[in-house]
């Protein structure tokens, strides 16, 4: 199928918003200016390489997804209302030619797209090793946005959902062999794995009362260390508190359970601190968005500039084998 005529089939769906005045099959998109000097735009860019993020196999629905939740996520990091996107998809002859998965893969956006109110304004398409690369645009107020650089000493450190599930199911993934305690245990991991769910709602809702933000994507604790050095300061995190799916803890025990929390990545769930003055009010908003939050440590003071994440169990200091996924490392 030709570039054009793949786009113009499977790429052209949702209603377009009065802020696009020109998308798909220009050179360029067209977007109209924001009428608001108190919002910002939020731009973040993710890609997924095939070997890399995920086996040439996925399924298409599961790569749409972990490809534009995973840039829904950095958004809610930011508090940021989801508005426009493009996608650059390389694709592999095989799959070029593959009705039916691109059908799926775009029907799957098309749904994204309708859940968080969400545009594809264009894009590029190319031969080659399966690729997605993402650019997302939102909106945020200046005033609101969830900074990493605004922590302050004596802030809870708090997440959403549970942790460790998506490396969880990505040992499934990796291994065929493995056998599965429950068969609902690794159902569970495996779509925690492949449609991973971006805490857009809470973000916007709780963005007036969270210091600062960041999604988990490389770990819980590697995550957790960018906001602690751009906010110059450390935190400590229990990790007996950290909270654990059942399936996870079924299927891997729970020091392996808490290992995959503290470490694993995919979760994209959002880390965030706040002054503990409001917990009450982030509790209220994580039970009408359907999120449960979590306590799971503090902002503490550094010493001697040296800004670190701290994982204690029984109030002793812990080893952890790993911190979390590094590139280029």
């Amino acid at each position: 199928m030709a570039e054009f005529e793949l786009i113009a089939q499977h790429f052209t769906f949702g209603h377009k918003p009065e802020s696009v005045v020109l998308d798909k099959g220009d050179d360029c998109a067209l977007i109209k200016p924001l009428t608001s000097s108190e919002k910002l735009l939020a731009i973040t860019t993710d890609s997924l390489v095939a070997g890399t993020h995920f086996l040439a196999d996925i399924q298409p629905k599961a790569l749409a997804s972990r490809a534009l939740n995973s840039n829904l996520s950095d958004l809610a990091a930011m508090g940021a209302t989801p508005k426009w996107y493009s996608l650059a998809l390389t694709l592999p002859k095989n799959i070029a030619n593959n009705q039916v998965w691109l059908s799926e893969f775009s029907q799957q956006l098309a749904a994204l797209n309708e859940e968080y109110g969400c545009y594809l304004i264009g894009g590029d398409t190319t031969s080659g090793p399966l690729a997605v690369t993402i650019s997302i645009i939102g909106e945020v107020e200046h005033s609101q946005a969830m900074l990493r650089e605004n922590a302050q000493v004596g802030d809870l450190v708090c997440v959403t959902g549970s942790l460790g599930d998506a490396v969880g199911g990505l040992q499934f993934v990796l291994n065929s062999d493995l056998t599965a305690v429950q068969p609902a245990y690794k159902q569970h991991l495996l779509t925690r794995f492949n449609h991973p769910t971006p805490r857009v709602a809470f973000g916007l809702a709780a963005k007036q009362f969270v210091r600062c933000a960041i999604d988990v994507s490389d770990g819980l604790v590697a995550d957790l260390s960018h906001i602690v050095k751009a906010s110059q300061v450390s935190a400590e995190i229990k990790l007996s508190q950290l909270p654990l799916s059942d399936a996870l803890v079924g299927q891997f025990g729970q020091m392996q359970a808490i290992e995959y929390a503290a470490t694993g990545g995919d979760d994209y769930e959002l880390c965030f601190t706040i002054n503990p003055a409001h917990l009450m009010d982030i509790n209220k908003i994580a039970e009408q968005t359907g999120v449960v939050v979590t306590v799971v440590g503090e902002i503490t003071q550094s010493e001697q500039n040296n800004h670190q994440v701290f994982t204690l169990l029984d109030g002793q200091t812990q080893q952890l084998t790993q911190l979390g996924y590094q590139h280029f490392a």
